[in-house]
């Protein structure tokens, strides 16, 4: 049989929510699976965006900068359409306004110099070799900011949109497969936008489907079931073999406190350990909630759960 998530250790999980997620953690956890409010979600987002539009102050965990990045910005973009925001939503229209203002040649670079202002996992270093390791930006951030660009389209300035699109466009014909773990889950949610172009999602479509055939199903930076969160994703079709064990696996993952925990290479204590420690609790709070929901969307849980 199916490996399942008990009720008990559901509610394990929804214990370790109440208690030691962010509050915007748990507002996103209640709009999943409690019918919470949309607006409960913007207002926790709300702490995290500057007044030049852009997110920052540490809406990604081990990015601790209180300055705007393209890596927050996407994220603050993320839980906005999550919260149901309107493209005409305040907090939108700022962002779009961030974004407008710091795309280079089609892409968003993922972090600047800021990034030095304040503790970091070493994997943000800002140096003359980040664009290299980041795939030249052209998937992550970019290809998430683009699937929100078009989910919020009204918003955003024609140009900005024109441009990020083009360049899409040409990388989707001049490369072959995608290698980066964080770039195919960032092109996969492009890829599923139902508001970008057809033959976009179609160019991407099939170069995702190279790119996952050469994938390492046991990458901890790209696990099945985020590339896969749902039964529907593009690519849980490709990934379906290995779907019940990736499913079992997350559940042995989960922590006696109800919560689960970063792969142990996440661990950057020994550049900052008080810094990685709160990054980590904040962390934690984001990978239980996101268990939960692939184990809910997959009807992994016993008595189903809605997600």
């Amino acid at each position: 049989m199916p490996a399942r998530l008990t009720r008990e250790r559901f509610e394990a999980a929804r214990a370790f929510m109440a208690d030691r997620a962010t509050p915007l953690d748990f507002a996103l956890w209640r709009r999943a699976f409690e019918g919470g409010d949309g607006e409960a979600v913007i207002a926790a987002l709300t702490p995290f965006q500057n007044p030049d539009g852009g997110f920052g102050h540490g809406l990604e965990p081990d990015l601790a900068t209180p300055a705007s990045s393209a890596i927050a910005t996407s994220v603050g973009l993320r839980h906005l359409v999550r919260a149901g925001a309107a493209a005409g939503h305040p907090m939108v229209v700022r962002a779009m306004g961030w974004l407008a203002a710091n795309i280079q040649d089609g892409v968003w670079p993922i972090v600047d110099a800021h990034v030095e202002d304040a503790p970091h996992a070493p994997w943000w270093g800002f140096d003359a070799d980040l664009p290299a390791r980041w795939l030249g930006f052209c998937f992550n951030p970019t290809a998430e900011i683009l699937a929100w660009t078009y989910a919020l389209a009204d918003a955003a300035p024609a140009g900005m949109l024109a441009e990020a699109e083009g360049r899409m466009r040409r990388t989707i014909a001049e490369i072959d497969i995608i290698t980066g773990a964080y770039d195919l889950r960032c092109a996969a949610l492009l890829a599923e936008a139902p508001q970008a172009p057809a033959d976009l999602r179609a160019g991407l479509t099939d170069l995702l489907l190279r790119s996952v055939a050469a994938h390492d199903p046991t990458d901890e930076h790209a696990p099945v079931l985020d590339l896969a969160p749902t039964p529907a994703s593009l690519l849980a079709g490709p990934l379906a073999g290995h779907i019940d064990a990736a499913v079992a696996e997350l559940i042995a993952g989960q922590q006696a406190d109800g919560g689960w925990a970063p792969p142990e290479g996440w661990n950057w204590a020994f550049i900052d350990a008080a810094a990685a420690n709160h990054a980590t609790q904040v962390w934690r709070g984001t990978l239980t909630r996101l268990a939960v929901e692939a184990l809910a969307a997959h009807g992994r849980i016993e008595g189903g759960a809605r997600a």
